[in-house]
């Protein structure tokens, strides 16, 4: 096996990506369904939920500055800015920039539609960058 340094650079390029929309995946399918099971806010699951959420936050934080660093590295050496695979795939990003700003800014991490389409926009970029 020969590896250089761009493997790495596409190693923790997929790695930052398992952890944001694998963990997003975590949230909606395990977590959000037992904090709705078990009263939503109303009840005192909000004790637990909220630090879990804060901490993905941070998490999906790291992640996302991780991807937004070596994307653009990869797409640069790899000379992919003019695929359409890649115009496709900036615009999700851009679509998923968004939707996480108004959920984290404005509905304040409270509204599970917006939840959903950030998890759908993550799991279209994934099957987007296949293509490249």
């Amino acid at each position: 096996m020969d590896l250089n340094g761009w493997d790495f650079v596409l190693w923790i390029h997929l790695l930052a990506m398992a952890v944001f929309v694998g963990g997003q995946l975590f949230l909606g399918l395990a977590v959000v369904p037992t904090f709705i099971a078990q009263g939503g806010s109303d009840g005192g699951a909000s004790t637990w939920m909220k630090p879990i959420a804060r901490r993905f936050g941070w998490v999906s934080l790291g992640a996302l500055l991780v991807l937004f660093i070596t994307g653009p590295m990869m797409a640069s050496h790899l000379d992919l800015w003019s695929e359409t695979a890649m115009n496709v795939k900036m615009a999700l990003v851009a679509v998923a920039v968004v939707l996480t700003a108004i959920h984290v800014f404005i509905a304040k991490g409270a509204n599970h539609m917006l939840q959903g389409l950030i998890l759908l926009d993550s799991l279209a970029i994934v099957l987007v960058a296949t293509a490249l």
